[in-house]
């Protein structure tokens, strides 16, 4: 049987394949001169290419692909396999001068086109499993001969030599083992497991009810895990002491947050003192002396860590962030087993995250990571020299580990992984699984027969934020199908895609100007410690960043004479010029999202007050109140046309769009959806020409608890 080295070199047309060093060589020819090109792409690329011509011409499934080049892991496999082919397909097409390299065949698989050819020395006769097991007989029979024959010393290294190897290959080609601890059908978040390994907390809501902390005995998980809190107060995130004899957790009620300890034993809660909210980051120390966690004192401070000794009952929580004129806020941390360091999840600006850890003892820090988004919880290996986290990259969460020497970062290609937690002397970990995809969605008004929500685009990845723009007719959306958030826009029925960005890094809140020439949207800075303001010139694709000293800006939006784009910073309501001129603060007021409604009028939300509010830009002391609070308490999810305002209300049973208008001062409810259909981050535009709305819509799966075994975490 003739096969061909999985390593093999190989040509399509003019385009040299290397698996070696995973490169695609390109030659041009007539002229006598080198005008190769060398393009080094992913290692999974090269292996699916390498495989599609290997069972060249045969239609090769998808679900082939997935076990052969991902390990027969479909949550990783089924996008990354469409991800590897467009990548595929723009290298290779032109050699076929702009048809597809890679042919797609509906409801069977993928074919390449192009007819490899491979060197003669890497065609193999492979012999039969007969051969093959008789040769193996062979051998083993000659080593027993020869290792009788050797001396006991010889035979002892050997034999430690030889289990140390299979050790080291259990560990390399151990299989990723996942094992669901919870079933319930709320949602599991912040799981931890107790020192000695038996029990795990968690927190969880369930259908129109209170979080509360549950307690699982996983030496019985048949058993109905325990409540341990009350259906009044609200509490979500638990850590355990190091003798597992008590929990620490905020505890909501009514509003206010307290800080508290359960006895395990006697059932007893202790009030510690006040706290932020009930899913605020904590952690002890493990010598259990201390607390660390989350809060705002109400001093004029953002949130950040603080740091309370147990062992005196009289002491005063201690600030460890920066409180003045940071540029960044701490939102996450958790301490190594051997108590020197703390890591920390750091937010600069709005769209980027990176971790730092901090010795105890000296306070020195060290960053760990460079341009992350938004971390989803941390926990430190037992090794005490790598640190755990998941991340979510353009909207898909995953699990990864970073050396704290070597700051090199391993994927553990999980997706879905949240807040991970190891558990206490053991390699293996627990964390929540969480998925959750974002279409955007259109909902025709004033209909008379009432219709649905239609999704703009029938795709498997993710879009959302959109913008609508009637002088270009197109709308605009952020989008992950290349792998990474970027800037695409298409016709109202979802047709004529265009991809208008290939920055590689996280891209949000895009914003049409009123001439639909230009679209304002947000995108992290060089150093990723911040976000600027860039805009893109739909004709020409240019991308110019505004100029600015701030390290934050939230959601852009246009003036009216698309001379210059309004934005939040840590000074107020502030105006970027497009010439390049320093920025110009107009109000001190701490803006969510702002819209022109004519030449002079800013209609806008506040972060501090509900309500929907409107100032003037040439009079901005005089601030007046559109709706009032009882009727509107939304940041992002809402629009404003000539007639009215569409807005989201949220409830705990569902949500309405509603419509408030400007004539009447009336709300009426639009339509009704499931609680959690339309994300609090989420945005709205109005589409005057067919008088429908656009909606950025979620699909939440159900969360429950895993356990994870993995090669990389031993």
């Amino acid at each position: 049987m003739i096969e061909i080295k999985k390593e093999a070199v190989f040509r399509l047309g003019e385009c040299e394949v290397n698996p070696n060093d995973n490169s695609l060589n390109f030659s041009a020819c007539g002229d006598g001169e080198d005008n190769s090109s060398k393009i080094s792409v992913q290692p999974k690329f090269i292996e699916l290419l390498s495989y599609l011509a290997r069972q060249h011409p045969r239609v090769v499934p998808r679900e082939e692909l997935i076990d052969k080049i991902w390990e027969g892991n479909a949550y990783v496999g089924t996008k990354a396999l469409t991800n590897a082919i467009w990548h595929l397909r723009k290298h290779l097409n032109p050699l076929l001068e702009g048809e597809q390299a890679i042919e797609t065949v509906r409801k069977m698989g993928y074919r390449l086109l192009i007819e490899p050819v491979f060197d003669e020395a890497d065609l193999v006769d492979e012999p039969d499993l007969y051969q093959q097991e008789q040769a193996k007989v062979e051998y083993l029979t000659l080593f027993n001969r020869r290792l009788v024959t050797v001396s006991l010393i010889t035979f002892i290294v050997f034999c430690l030599f030889s289990v140390f190897h299979f050790y080291q290959d259990s560990i390399r080609y151990s299989p990723t083992e996942r094992q669901q601890l919870t079933s319930a059908a709320g949602a599991e978040l912040y799981p931890a497991v107790s020192p000695d390994g038996r029990w795990l907390v968690y927190g969880s809501r369930s259908k129109n009810k209170r979080t509360s902390l549950y307690l699982k005995d996983l030496l019985k998980p048949t058993e109905t895990p325990k409540r341990l809190t009350s259906t009044k107060t609200s509490e979500y995130r638990a850590v355990w002491h190091p003798d597992g004899g008590a929990l620490y957790y905020p505890s909501e009620q009514k509003g206010k947050c307290s800080l508290t300890v359960l006895n395990l034993d006697s059932n007893e809660a202790t009030k510690l003192g006040a706290c932020y909210s009930d899913t605020a980051a904590i952690d002890t120390s493990p010598d259990g002396s201390s607390l660390v966690y989350i809060w705002n004192e109400g001093n004029g401070h953002h949130s950040g860590i603080y740091q309370l000794n147990l062992k005196d009952k009289d002491a005063e929580p201690v600030r460890l962030s920066c409180a003045e004129n940071c540029g960044s806020r701490d939102r996450d941390m958790t301490f190594s087993p051997d108590g020197r360091w703390l890591a920390i999840a750091r937010r600069f600006g709005n769209i980027s995250e990176d971790i730092f850890i901090r010795d105890i003892e000296t306070g020195k820090e060290t960053r760990l990571t460079f341009g992350l988004e938004d971390i989803r919880g941390l926990s430190w290996h037992q090794d005490n020299e790598r640190v755990i986290f998941s991340t979510e990259n353009s909207g898909v969460r995953n699990g990864y580990i970073v050396g704290i020497d070597d700051k090199e970062i391993h994927s553990l290609e999980v997706e879905g992984m949240s807040y991970p937690r190891s558990i206490p002397n053991s390699n293996e970990l627990v964390y929540s699984n969480y998925m959750r995809d974002y279409q955007i969605a259109s909902f025709a008004l004033e209909q008379s027969i009432p219709t649905a929500t239609f999704p703009l685009l029938q795709v498997e990845y993710s879009y959302r934020n959109p913008d609508y723009s009637a002088a270009a007719k197109r709308i605009v959306y952020v989008s992950n199908e290349t792998g990474f958030n970027e800037i695409w826009s298409s016709e109202l029925d979802g047709g004529a895609r265009r991809q208008h960005t290939d920055l590689k890094r996280r891209v949000a809140y895009p914003s049409w100007s009123h001439d639909g020439t230009k679209v304002a949207f947000l995108a992290p800075d060089d150093k990723n410690e911040g976000n600027k303001i860039h805009v893109l010139d739909i004709n020409t694709s240019n991308i110019s960043i505004l100029a600015t000293p701030y390290l934050d800006h939230n959601r852009p939006s246009w003036g009216w004479n698309d001379e210059m784009v309004l934005a939040k910073t840590d000074d107020g309501i502030t105006e970027f010029y497009l010439d390049n001129r320093l920025p110009k603060v107009i109000s001190s007021i701490n803006m969510r999202l702002g819209k022109m409604i004519d030449a002079d009028k800013l209609v806008f939300t506040q972060y501090s007050r509900k309500g929907l509010w409107m100032l003037s830009l040439s009079e901005p002391e005089a601030v007046s109140q559109i709706i009032e609070s009882k009727y509107f308490d939304e940041g992002y999810n809402w629009v404003a046309t000539d007639k009215g305002v569409y807005f989201r209300e949220s409830g705990s049973r569902y949500q309405l769009i509603n419509f408030w208008r400007f004539n009447t001062e009336l709300v009426t409810p639009i339509l009704k959806l499931p609680p959690s259909s339309i994300p609090r981050l989420g945005a709205m535009a109005y589409i005057p020409n067919n008088n429908s709305l656009l909606i950025t819509l979620s699909e939440n799966y159900k969360r429950d608890v895993i356990k994870l075994k993995h090669k990389l975490l031993h």
